[in-house]
């Protein structure tokens, strides 16, 4: 962890020292603030020759004392500053406890400074060189999209397979009901799944993927299945396993189940899953023990994956690293023949383990192409020709520092966990792991570690956007995972709940996730005082995690950056949980996020203003009731707020009564950094006081009451810079019975010209005009708009709009047509994804020949089944119809 921290107190000593130039502070301390920059510097600039020399015992007990000299460093610079700054600002009441702050931090760095003389001698003694310290990696991360990405990984060797099972599958005669694709770690076996799956989709009436793992949570596994397949949500809340059963009984389903390592979780599963494979319904698993798959589908089901033989495996690792250049005039590669002999002995070692292939691959497509470096490669493989893990290793090892700090955090996360790339991203920005630059934004930087990553195989995409191709969220390889919890326990980045030992090494420990354990099972986190961050992912019944249980969470974690806490789903109506006061004293704590129960009464105390360096409030899947403190609005460091359903922003000044105002209150008017502010609420009363001013919003979701949109634009008039909005939500709330007409040009939406998705909830009747929408919308989505007029006749106008999606009631016409001429403009020139999906009133849609040139996708859902569909060849070809359509 020496190589991690030691650059992070750099940067943090250049930060404190600037803000210390500002503050009237004595001398003395800046010159020590100075020194540990410079001497944490001069530190940095042999860790990489000594982590080169980790073979020997003596140089990796060196580390270890540079990394509690950093971590040690660090405690000194976060217990102090904070004192010294807080003291200044009492004037001449904070003087005397600015003196003794100052004494006691000035006596802790001169016995720093002895450790530090020696670790110098010991370098000399240890022969560790010293080298140029560069910030590492920046150039690399200068493009915003650095990498191409891929939704599917590279497949070679694969073709056979994929026709023999996807046959099985779509055999409607066959008495192979399961198909079991089983083999070791690495094989593929997942993306064997997922291929066959995509291949066979439109082939069933229903469909469901599940990823099991080694500690499932079977209800949350049934209830996955039954979202995915359609089934009502009362009935996923209340006896799964009989209403399951009975949805799936007379469908034609296919259903994967990932990653199975044991029989008992299918024997829970079956309960909801009806054997009726005379219809062609079919079951797909995935595990890499034999047994499980004999077990659910017999021997007949198996189809065991086996390494790839020399030949594939050439293919695909050429296929990734790519030939020697071409070109001449080009030196940069050694000849062909060498490269290829060296190629051979690693692809040996590689034993055939595709994801071993694609590992190291990856690692020597950022390398020279010269012998010299693809041999040193090859040396640090290690001999025994089956250690693939080594491989594993090896690509972590080759990683540029930064991005060893996020591919680690991954293994903060369950195994098989779907990660949204916006959450990793900011949980990286408040551990200070990623930062931004100039004039690039955090999540820029952002994106292109993750893009470098996925370049790398470290990790796979599982969802990008269909509009700009831009990673929204990926998964990590269940033995990349366990490589980095590995890797994180050896730099004690993290550990498990159930990992934190002794009292002494608690005092060690920084970062705490837990999987499966509850927080109640360890809830005396008093033993480990410098916490930096506590990612809990087990489901809490809030009604045992009482407010006692919240305080020794956070009472005396005073380092305390990231609090992430996931609440269980059962109801606890009547709850009511105050989250402590003590919070406020995190004068660290960057993050918070909750998930919560339904039916909670959840309370935010007002003491959260006095936590200036929070970035992110992120309650957007808390289901009950949220209060929160109207004093959000004058913290103006705060980048991103995530509002739940339901919430009430309240006042707690005497005299007012505002406990159920849900905006803005009458504090004083500021300018604010949010970033993203999803979930405000807007009430039918008229705003009277200011409103702050947002200089950096970039996404909006509001909701409002009735048709009055007059709420609507004070707030957007109050986005000072209009060029950096992209993404706005709207949603009326309408009483039953309400129906108006919306005048979307009251809101000039026009002005924001990088405004590119637009999202128009419930604003019945809605009054459009193609000049009133932004000029480079990309996306547009419509639900319960209720238009009358077919609205292809405006749409199709829209010069730049790729993805278009008509939802529930955006329009209640019985007819739509989107008619066009070759040759001109306003035939949707760009438009890429159409969808249209419940609009119960229509019977009959007809695309002409010459309209949307561009697009590749068309998904039509719960058309009525007497209505006509009229479409060209070449959009039928890529049309995506389900079983109420013709």
């Amino acid at each position: 962890m020496a190589e991690f921290i030691i650059p992070a107190v750099v940067r943090k000593a250049i930060e404190i020292g600037s803000n210390l130039i500002i503050q009237a502070v004595p001398h003395h301390v800046r010159e020590h603030v100075d020194w540990i920059q410079q001497e944490m510097t001069y530190i940095q600039s042999f860790l990489e020759d000594a982590d080169a020399k980790q073979g020997d015992k003596r140089v990796a007990a060196f580390l270890l004392d540079i990394r509690d000299l950093g971590l040690e460093v660090e405690d000194i610079l976060d217990k102090y500053f904070p004192k010294i700054v807080s003291s200044k600002r009492k004037g001449f009441f904070g003087i005397f406890g600015s003196i003794s702050t100052t004494h006691k931090f000035v006596a802790e760095i001169e016995t720093i400074k002895r450790r530090v003389e020696d670790i110098k001698s010991r370098r000399l003694v240890y022969g560790i060189q010293e080298k140029n310290v560069t910030d590492e990696g920046e150039t690399c991360y200068s493009r915003r999209r650095s990498f191409p990405h891929y939704d599917e990984p590279n497949v070679v060797g694969f073709e056979e397979h994929i026709n023999s099972l996807v046959g099985k599958l779509l055999d409607k005669n066959s008495r192979s009901s399961v198909i079991s694709i089983t083999g070791m770690a690495g094989l593929g076996k997942t993306t064997l799944a997922k291929k066959v799956y995509n291949s066979v989709l439109r082939s069933f009436e229903c469909s469901a993927w599940i990823c099991v793992s080694q500690q499932p949570n079977m209800d949350q596994l049934l209830r996955d299945i039954a979202r995915q397949v359609g089934l009502g949500k009362a009935k996923r809340e209340n006896d799964i396993e009989a209403n399951l059963f009975a949805f799936l009984y007379y469908k034609r389903y296919v259903i994967v189940i990932d990653d199975i390592w044991e029989t008992q979780p299918w024997d829970y599963l079956k309960i909801g899953i009806p054997n009726n494979f005379e219809n062609g319904s079919k079951i797909i698993l995935t595990s890499r023990h034999r047994d499980v798959g004999v077990h659910v589908g017999g021997r007949s089901s198996l189809h065991e994956l086996q390494p790839l033989d020399l030949n594939n495996s050439r293919n695909l690792f050429f296929k990734i690293v790519g030939g020697p250049p071409h070109n001449p005039e080009e030196e940069a590669s050694d000849p062909l023949e060498q490269l290829e002999n060296i190629a051979e002995k690693i692809l040996k070692r590689c034993s055939g383990v595709p994801l071993a292939i694609v590992l190291v691959a990856g690692l020597l497509r950022k390398k020279e192409r010269k012998t010299h470096a693809w041999k040193a490669v090859l040396e640090n493989m290690g001999q025994e020709e089956d250690e693939c893990l080594k491989i594993f290793a090896l690509s972590y090892k080759d990683l540029p520092q930064k991005l060893k700090l996020c591919f680690l955090y991954f293994g903060l996360f369950p195994e098989d966990c779907e990660i949204m790339a916006f959450d990793i991203i900011n949980l990286c920005e408040a551990e200070g792991f990623i930062q931004g630059g100039g004039v690039r934004e955090v999540d820029d930087v952002g994106d292109d570690y993750l893009n470098h990553l996925i370049a790398r195989n470290m990790i796979q995409v599982a969802q990008s956007s269909e509009l700009d191709g831009r990673v929204k969220s990926v998964r990590i390889h269940d033995i990349l995972h366990a490589l980095c919890v590995e890797k994180a326990k050896e730099s004690n980045l993290f550990h498990t709940c159930n990992e934190v030992g002794s009292a002494n090494s608690a005092l060690k420990v920084r970062r705490v996730t837990t999987y499966h354990n509850s927080l109640r099972d360890y809830t005396n986190f008093s033993r480990i005082p410098k916490l930096r961050a506590l990612l809990c992912f087990r489901e809490e019944d809030w009604k045992e995690l009482e407010k006692k249980h919240f305080k020794n969470v956070v009472g005396d974690l005073r380092y305390l950056r990231v609090v992430h806490l996931q609440c269980g789903r059962l109801e606890c109506r009547g709850l009511k949980i105050s989250l402590p006061s003590e919070i406020g004293n995190l004068g660290h704590l960057s993050y918070i996020r909750l998930i919560g129960a339904s039916g909670c009464t959840i309370k935010l105390p007002s003491s959260i203003i006095n936590i200036k360096s929070l970035l992110t409030l992120d309650f957007r899947r808390c289901g009950g009731k949220f209060t929160i403190p109207d004093f959000i609005w004058k913290m103006k460091h705060l980048k991103h707020i995530f509002l739940p359903l339901h919430y009430e922003i309240k006042s707690d000044l005497r005299g007012f009564l505002l406990d159920k105002v849900k905006f803005l209150h009458p504090v004083e008017a500021s300018s604010l950094n949010l970033q993203t502010l999803y979930g405000l609420k807007l009430q039918r009363r008229p705003i009277k006081h200011r409103v702050p001013k947002f200089t950096s919003l970039r996404k909006l979701g509001v909701s409002f009451e009735g048709c009055d949109l007059s709420n609507v634009k004070v707030l957007l008039d109050a986005i000072t810079a209009s060029h950096k909005l992209d993404t706005l939500r709207l949603q009326s709330r309408l009483e039953v019975g309400e129906l108006h007409s919306f005048n979307i040009q009251d809101l000039n939406l026009f002005r924001f010209e990088n405004l590119s998705r637009l999202y128009l909830r419930a604003l019945p009747e809605l009054q459009h005009h193609v000049s009133l929408f932004p000029p480079n919308l990309t996306k547009l989505t419509l639900k319960f708009t209720f238009l009358k007029e077919n609205p292809m006749k405006t749409l199709k106008k829209l010069p730049k709009l790729k993805i278009l999606k008509l939802d529930s009631n955006s329009y209640i016409g019985q007819k739509m047509v989107c008619s066009g001429r070759r040759g001109i403009d306003d035939n949707f020139p760009q438009l890429q994804v159409l969808e249209v999906f419940d609009l119960p009133f229509l019977v009959e849609l007809i695309l002409e020949k010459e309209v949307m040139p561009q697009l590749n996708k068309l998904r039509i859902s719960n058309f009525r089944f007497e209505g006509v569909i009229k479409l060209p060849k070449r959009i039928r070809d890529i049309s995506i119809i389900n079983e109420n359509s013709q």
